[in-house]
């Protein structure tokens, strides 16, 4: 075998690799949704959720942020709270989180 085959399926696989680990890094919409549900079961039910398909992206503390914006809705107290949050798609943080009145 001549180095240079050697060489170029090294490479080869490194780059797949490398491809395969950024698709695995990202999350999907239902991801994101199951995630920001989770943060909210810690402090009771939810009623109702939401999570838009399509990524978009945000501008918060000087950087920019890609990923998906949702809804929750939960009774406390017998009074519905409706929250809108943004999740980051690489990280699965909540970047961004409102109360609707």
């Amino acid at each position: 075998m001549k180095y240079t085959q050697l060489i170029t399926g090294i490479a080869v696989g490194f780059a797949s690799a490398y491809l395969y680990q950024k698709k695995k890094s990202s999350l999907s919409s239902m991801e994101a949704l199951h995630i920001a549900k989770q943060a909210f079961k810690r402090n009771g039910p939810i009623n109702g959720s939401w999570i838009q398909t399509t990524t978009k992206v945000i501008n918060r503390y000087g950087l920019a942020f890609e990923g998906y914006s949702g809804g929750i809705t939960r009774s406390v107290d017998g009074n519905q709270e409706q929250y809108e949050f943004f999740i980051d798609k690489s990280s699965g943080n909540i970047i961004d989180l409102v109360k609707i009145d």
